[in-house]
């Protein structure tokens, strides 16, 4: 099997999720002064950031070179849900900066039911997915999805720093509510848009076309 280059960008992706999970576990657990607290919070959330912006160039890349990788169509959608998921759990269980300097003390709370709401939405979705996939129907993205990915990456990169300013937390729990919203009313409306493939035995809307690999699977 060969590996396009753009499969190589999202493995390499996928790889940087790793020191970026240990970047932040240890600039929450290490005790050490508050600079050196605020380097390595920084550190990790550049990481985080860098890992989620690649996004682009992977799509990028597949659209100069005209690749179509049915592995890099698997990996791509899945190193950025790693990455949201993974972060997002230890953000909730260090639970650092989440009230916003004290003045939102069911905010932890609200950010946790929320991230199981959307993972809910996700099983649902990959579900959804694979019977159109057993009845050889790819479905497209549409712009709710691709909104709520910007949304959550910028609300979980910012979660990661919201311990060093209240300020921060404001923004990352405004971007988290409104890409947990946009989570939840893209999955809706992917399922009504493309109800055909629970209904009808055949293929969905006429207007659905099959992706290549340039084109994200954010639902």
């Amino acid at each position: 099997m060969k590996i396009t280059a753009a499969t190589k960008i999202t493995i390499a992706r996928i790889v940087l999720i790793f020191p970026t999970v240990a970047m932040y576990i240890v600039s929450q657990m290490v005790n050490v002064n508050h600079d050196v607290y605020v380097a390595l919070t920084v550190v990790a959330a550049v990481l985080l950031a860098l890992c989620l912006a690649t996004d682009i160039v992977d799509g990028a890349v597949a659209r100069k070179t005209h690749t179509v990788s049915d592995f890099g169509k698997f990996l791509d959608p899945l190193a950025d849900k790693v990455a949201i998921v993974v972060v997002l759990f230890l953000i909730i269980f260090f639970n650092r900066g989440l009230d916003c300097g004290g003045k939102f003390a069911a905010n932890p709370l609200i950010i946790t039911l929320l991230a199981g709401i959307m993972m809910s939405r996700e099983l649902i979705i990959g579900i959804f997915r694979a019977v159109a996939a057993k009845k050889n129907i790819v479905l497209a993205a549409d712009i709710f999805g691709k909104v709520k990915t910007v949304l959550l990456d910028v609300a979980v990169v910012a979660l990661v720093l919201a311990p060093l300013h209240e300020a921060i937390g404001w923004i990352a729990t405004i971007a988290y509510y409104a890409g947990a919203f946009f989570t939840v009313f893209s999955g809706v409306n992917y399922m009504i848009k493309n109800r055909a493939v629970l209904f009808e035995s055949g293929s969905a809307e006429d207007d659905e076309k099959p992706l290549d690999e340039s084109k994200k699977t954010e639902e």
